[in-house]
């Protein structure tokens, strides 16, 4: 243990450095797939290749960098390693080359490698930590199983053709169920410190314990579910996300900071609980309301913990946190697309247009907030209070 923990740390570039502006670049790509459709320029229904880019590439990114990055911090071991950065580099580009093929199994086991590097990132910080892991860690640790576990299912679906459960259960944990775990965990940890609130002190036992309890039950509803039991499958997602959005996240309590960052956090998990709650109560609607969980709820969450990163790991005074003008125009402009989004299939024949003006917004946001921050992804700032 000692002479990992003693490896030299200079010159290493960290992930997120690397993975985040990938992330931006394949969002970018997913998301103009409608834009390019509903200006009649692809023939193809791009549902398919957008979901596969945005949760395999774009998610993938971000999760991936911030995860590289914070996991030898939080477990006070070893950074990353060249080799080890290069090869996330590599898995995130075979994903979203994948991602477009004719080979919908190719993509799903790229994806299960690219997700079990990340365990074995995660298992070596482990065996090598000198303190204990963070409470909100089972959280990571399922979210990438059920990643891997899905991913699986669905490069093997050609085997148990005919076993709706396996697809359909296979779908739910990849699609879904890999990044709710992520948000849910990382949004514990990072909600209540930038809202002012503080973590919630509890015995760290009885906070694995608990967390591993609702990471199970949610686990559990996915699997009733896809069994048929739409509705209790639904009603114990719901469960679950509102307990960590009260007692985890102080979700319904008032923020002590003006923080724009906490601002749209809160909201990014206010939307997270909205899309679920609207797709068990319209069930025939489920894809369309969902887009609020995904746009406005992972989207806007994971551009708000990744200017927490970039801040303070780049060295920058945290007070642009409070007083930025990009995160209030990206935050609102995300909270449109979604909503844009989610209206769509009530357009009647507008439909498709409807999936562009989205589209159109959602990019609009990214471009902003990248304008901002692709910069300081790249150059360190001054202000070491910051790290």
């Amino acid at each position: 243990m000692q002479k990992k923990t003693s490896m030299k740390t200079k010159h290493i570039i960290e992930p997120y450095r690397l993975l985040f502006p990938l992330g931006i670049i394949f969002g970018l790509i997913g998301v103009s797939l409608w834009v390019v459709y509903g200006l009649g320029s692809l023939d193809n229904y791009p549902a398919q290749s957008h979901s596969q880019l945005m949760i395999g590439a774009f998610l993938f990114a971000f999760a991936a960098g911030f995860l590289m990055t914070a996991i030898p911090k939080m477990t006070a071991s070893f950074p990353a390693q060249p080799f080890e950065l290069i090869l996330a580099c590599g898995l995130t580009l075979n994903n979203a080359a994948w991602s477009t093929s004719k080979y919908p199994s190719a993509f799903y086991f790229a994806s299960a490698v690219s997700i079990f590097g990340l365990v074995a990132f995660f298992l070596r910080r482990f065996f090598a930590r000198t303190k204990a892991i963070p409470p909100f860690f089972p959280f990571v640790l399922f979210g990438l199983l059920s990643g891997l576990t899905g991913a699986l299912l669905l490069g093997f679906s050609s085997v148990y053709e005919g076993h709706s459960f396996g697809l359909s259960f296979g779908r739910k944990i990849y699609f879904e169920g890999m990044t709710l775990f992520l948000v849910l965990g990382i949004g514990s940890r990072l909600i209540p410190v930038i809202s002012g609130r503080g973590i919630v002190d509890q015995p760290w036992n009885k906070s694995v314990l608990t967390n591993i309890s609702l990471a199970a039950a949610l686990i559990a509803s996915y699997a009733l579910q896809s069994s048929g039991e739409v509705l209790v499958g639904g009603v114990l997602k719901i469960f679950v996300i509102t307990w960590i959005g009260y007692f985890g996240w102080g979700l319904f309590e008032k923020s002590k900071t003006k923080s724009r960052l906490a601002i749209g956090m809160k909201l990014s998990g206010t939307m997270v609980l909205a899309g679920v709650v609207m797709s068990v109560i319209q069930p025939g609607s489920t894809v369309h309301w969902m887009h609020l969980t995904y746009i406005s709820g992972f989207g806007l969450m994971t551009l708000t913990v990744a200017s927490r990163v970039i801040l303070a790991h780049g060295s920058y005074d945290l007070v642009y946190e409070t007083k930025s003008n990009t995160l209030w125009l990206s935050g609102a402009l995300i909270l449109t697309a979604a909503a844009t989004r989610a209206a769509a299939p009530f357009t009647g024949a507008g439909y498709t247009m409807h999936l562009v003006y989205a589209a159109g917004v959602w990019i609009l946001a990214m471009v902003i907030w990248s304008i901002v921050f692709v910069k300081r992804m790249l150059w360190k700032g001054t202000d070491q209070k910051s790290c």
